[in-house]
């Protein structure tokens, strides 16, 4: 537990727990996330991590649980209750860390790809339809969901930084199709908005294995249906269940090519990630993702 930057971030948040009391939920690539035991938890951002800032993730998340303060969707998403930033010559500031943020802990367990994998038919097959209800249901708001998105120009910028580190894996036509796709993003009628990471421990489930919470709004932006569902694309016992309730619910087709394109995308964005931090089980999922796309694509 990372005790000076912890008082610190307690102080300026108001919480009134006692560190005896505090229990560290997890410790992302951005943030480590402490439970404060009166409903709350606290999350403390990372200024360098994978690619990108932290203070653009938080900048994000901030953006997006304010817009969605007055929008309910079918599972509970997090209230944000208080945030700022640390300066630079404070104890957190000095350990690397750039942000604080206060939130109201969603009740329910994190998923994991096993985890799912590891259902049985009944459930999985009912998360799959309550995933495809919570993500229509946001795919389909209007003005009332707008934020800022810096997402789209960021993707752009950091493409450089992921072709140099996936250079062994990735071509420069897929680099340049993946470019050229993210270009037409801007004012594109076709997008919607977006959760942006709806990786499997985002996802919130009771002990029944019903959805339960959303969290994590960091990556959120406008971008295509498609770009939203990249990771549940590499889960295949599940996918496909989700993507025919989700075209049932939204009465409409996922284009197979923006989700073939999302999906390396995400890949190679994880295993630019994986390389960048030296996460060696991280980087061997990631290549072997790289290679059933790979051998999918010349199936075809």
């Amino acid at each position: 537990m990372n005790t000076p930057q912890l008082i610190q971030a307690l102080k300026a948040s108001g919480a009134t727990a006692e560190l005896s009391d505090i229990t560290q939920l997890g410790k992302g690539l951005w943030g480590d996330i402490y439970d404060l035991a009166d409903g709350t938890v606290l999350k403390l951002i990372r200024g360098e991590a994978g690619i990108g800032t932290g203070l653009e993730k938080w900048q994000a998340e901030c953006d997006a649980l304010n817009a969605l303060e007055e929008i309910t969707l079918p599972v509970r998403v997090p209230e944000l209750i208080d945030s700022d930033r640390f300066t630079a010559a404070s104890a957190a500031g000095e350990a690397g860390f750039v942000a604080w943020m206060r939130l109201e802990k969603v009740p329910g367990t994190p998923l994991d790809d096993n985890l799912i994998e590891g259902l049985p038919q009944v459930e999985r097959e009912r998360l799959a339809h309550d995933l495809a209800e919570t993500l229509a249901a946001l795919h389909g708001l209007g003005p009332e969901f707008e934020v800022p998105d810096r997402q789209a120009e960021a993707n752009l910028r950091d493409l450089e930084e992921i072709a140099k580190a996936t250079s062994d894996v990735a071509s420069p036509q897929l680099i340049e199709a993946i470019s050229r796709a993210g270009e037409t993003l801007p004012g594109d009628p076709a997008t919607v908005p977006c959760h942006g990471d709806i990786n499997t421990t985002n996802l919130l489930i009771d002990f029944e294995g019903r959805l339960t919470g959303l969290i994590d709004w960091t990556e959120s932006r406008r971008d295509w249906r498609e770009a939203e569902l990249c990771h549940l694309a590499l889960i295949p016992i599940f996918f496909p269940v989700f993507a025919e309730a989700y075209e049932g619910i939204t009465g409409l087709m996922l284009d197979e090519d923006r989700l073939h394109l999302a999906t390396w995308h995400n890949v190679l964005t994880s295993l630019a990630i994986a390389r960048k931090t030296g996460n060696q089980e991280e980087e061997a999922w990631a290549l072997e993702d790289a290679r059933r796309l790979t051998g999918a694509a010349a199936a075809q």
